[in-house]
């Protein structure tokens, strides 16, 4: 990629995150609760010879719990930053369908060879706008889109200062987004691409993530207040987004 943006702490600091999925990987962290859900949220869909897409795949720690459930899954992982895609390679140099590429997701994905399914975790959030994104995903996408992100009643821009360094005019200068999406404004953009949207709970054991919180990340990341998952005062709205071509939901 070129130069960073002020936003793209993942392209500054790579390694911030990274070190955690590493370390699921290699078991000295435990899975994922998304994880566990986009498993079953794969299982209903999945037949044979389907081929999945990962777009954002960081080190590829998701295929990691695909692959407890689906020993040949053809999978593909992308992400913008070539440090995770290097370290996915090394990850899983020995597993045959796996393969890994640099695409970022602002850019054409795989136009001219969609996949039947592509997942997208926790990507949104961090970016401007989700809109050219989404659109990317779906051009990529011929049957099942499953998108993890923040939706809700209200769209919250939220800029979250990595350091406490500011322009003259009070915006930070080192920040990533934690954006929230008004649920029917992004509904209304899927459908206005031939997609239709349908918004499945988060689900997840409070006391898991509580734990890790409090032990293992040394209260890094999101904990769990009155069964809600936090990231310092933002209340955060975890949706699963299942996209599917409108012509077959009729």
């Amino acid at each position: 990629m070129n130069e960073a943006e002020d936003w793209q702490l993942w392209a500054k600091r790579p390694e911030q995150e990274m070190k955690c999925n590493i370390e699921r990987i290699n078991g000295s962290l435990p899975e994922m609760e998304s994880t566990k859900q986009l498993v079953k949220l794969i299982s209903d869909v999945y037949e044979p010879d389907m081929k999945v897409l990962d777009v954002g795949c960081n080190v590829g720690h998701y295929l990691l719990g695909l692959r407890n459930k689906f020993l040949e899954l053809d999978y593909t992982g992308v992400d913008a930053y070539e440090v995770y895609i290097e370290n996915a390679r090394k990850a899983f140099s020995n597993d045959p369908n796996a393969n890994f590429e640099v695409k970022d997701i602002l850019k054409s994905i795989y136009p001219d060879d969609p996949r039947d399914i592509s997942y997208c975790c926790n990507v949104i959030i961090h970016l401007p706008d989700f809109r050219r994104a989404v659109t990317n995903l779906l051009a990529s996408t011929k049957k099942v889109c499953f998108i993890r992100t923040l939706l809700g009643e209200r769209t919250s821009i939220v800029k979250i200062p990595e350091k406490a360094i500011f322009d003259e005019e009070g915006s930070p200068l080192d920040y990533y987004y934690y954006n929230t999406w008004e649920k029917n404004y992004f509904i209304d953009f899927v459908k206005n691409l031939g997609w239709h949207t349908e918004l499945i709970e988060d689900e997840f054991n409070p006391d898991l993530i509580k734990n890790e919180y409090d032990g293992i990340k040394e209260n890094i990341g999101t904990t769990v207040m009155n069964n809600k998952q936090v990231i310092g005062n933002i209340i955060c709205n975890w949706v699963w987004a299942k996209i599917t071509p409108i012509n077959s939901t009729e």
